[in-house]
């Protein structure tokens, strides 16, 4: 499989390199960071209102549709992953999730971050906030959510989208929040700084990644 380490600079920026990457087809796994908080929300879902006015841009924070479905997403303090598999005769986009998923519990697993994935839970239907909400494809620790992830087929390809949040959720994000949101997410998300009980590297961070991710 190809690795990829690259940020791009923009929110969009990051949008479109991943659905190149599923327009090629190549078996890929990319890491990725952003350079400025950000909020992206599934393919051809409507945002809340909090993210569709003028609010974001004026704190500072990006917003962007993703090519992939699933629920509205926070980024800038997590490590982000878009991984491309080809949708060859007999593959099963049930297996390819679950040696994803387990790819990233070997990585929490290496700071000490016991995990538990489901691929077959089934999902809060529609799901409004990643984080917040129980969907297959993600990493809980107890009954909080640290990882998810999500799909969209193209063509022969699958693109699967993820995000792990290493740290807590920037600031500029929380001051939008409204405070049911931002109650969810402290009871339901987890970071995996606060699961490891340390300050976590971000170089550190990847390569462990990209160790625990070599087989998938």
């Amino acid at each position: 499989m190809r690795v990829i380490v690259h940020d791009e600079p923009t929110a969009a920026g990051h949008m479109a390199y991943d659905e190149r990457l599923a327009d090629e087809g190549i078996p890929t796994l990319r890491l990725f960071r952003w350079n400025r908080p950000a909020l992206s929300f599934g393919y051809r879902q409507r945002p809340p209102a909090w993210i569709a006015g003028s609010g974001p841009a004026a704190a500072g924070v990006d917003c962007v549709e993703r090519p992939t479905g699933g629920g509205v997403a926070v980024h800038g303090s997590d490590l982000s992953c878009s991984v491309v598999r080809a949708r060859r005769a007999g593959a099963r986009l049930r297996d390819v999730m679950a040696a994803l998923c387990e790819g990233m519990a070997r990585a929490c697993r290496a700071v000490d971050v016991a995990v538990a994935w489901n691929v077959d839970v089934e999902a809060a239907t529609p799901i409004a906030y990643c984080l917040t909400q129980t969907s297959p494809y993600a990493l809980t620790v107890g009954r909080r959510k640290l990882c998810g992830f999500a799909v969209r087929a193209y063509g022969a390809s699958w693109l699967i989208q993820g995000s792990l949040l290493v740290r807590a959720i920037p600031e500029a994000i929380q001051r939008l929040m409204p405070p049911s949101v931002r109650h969810a997410y402290d009871a339901r998300a987890i970071c995996l700084e606060e699961a490891a009980g340390m300050g976590l590297n971000d170089a550190a961070v990847i390569d462990g990644v990209l160790h625990a991710m070599r087989d998938v």
